[in-house]
């Protein structure tokens, strides 16, 4: 079984249609909602100590993978933007020390910032981003991808290119999540 371990519902969502669209077996999944960032770098959430007596007790989880957004870098949270995010993420990996394999992948946009939102609407077509820009700029309060993405995407569910090369870095991490090891 793989450990999916992310950020918020909308998470869960998101991998349970993409692992359907490459056709992975969802079957083999275990999904870990945190509530949030900072509980998905806490080393001390009860999610790590089931997951640990999973592992050393039961063997049934045999990967794990990590996602968290990689937000806003202006983010007064010092585990806010990509780089400190990696970091974080890495020190989390170190420090649960677990005998099995862990992979982790950071939402965000081709910037390097953002969330799962921002991810999503990265891949959209120059036609679309560019309304959004225009729209952006003629509004007098700041909108985030977030709200973008819930105001004129959410409802449509997912109506994103999935083999947009956005998505290929993500696409082999799965996949090689599903390898049997050697």
């Amino acid at each position: 079984m793989v450990a999916i371990l992310y950020e918020g519902k909308s998470d869960g969502d998101f991998f349970n249609n993409l692992i359907d669209e490459y056709g992975l077996p969802k079957e083999e999944v275990i999904y870990y909602d945190f509530g949030g960032k900072d509980n998905l770098f806490n080393i001390s959430h009860k999610y790590y100590d089931e997951i640990e007596e999973d592992i050393e007790s039961i063997g049934r989880v045999q990967k794990l993978f990590i996602v968290a957004d990689a937000d806003n870098p202006k983010d007064s949270n010092p585990n806010r933007g990509y780089i400190a995010t990696e970091l974080k993420i890495k020190e989390i990996i170190e420090n649960l020390d677990f005998s099995i394999p862990i992979d982790y992948h950071i939402m965000c946009d081709e910037n390097q910032e953002g969330y799962l939102e921002s991810f999503l609407l990265s891949v959209l077509d120059d036609e679309q981003k560019e309304c959004i820009e225009e729209f952006k700029s003629c509004f007098k309060y700041d909108l985030t991808d977030k709200w973008i993405y819930n105001s004129f995407y959410k409802h449509n569910r997912y109506p994103f290119n999935f083999s947009h090369p956005n998505f290929n870095e993500l696409k082999e991490k799965l996949k090689n999540l599903f390898k049997e090891e050697k």
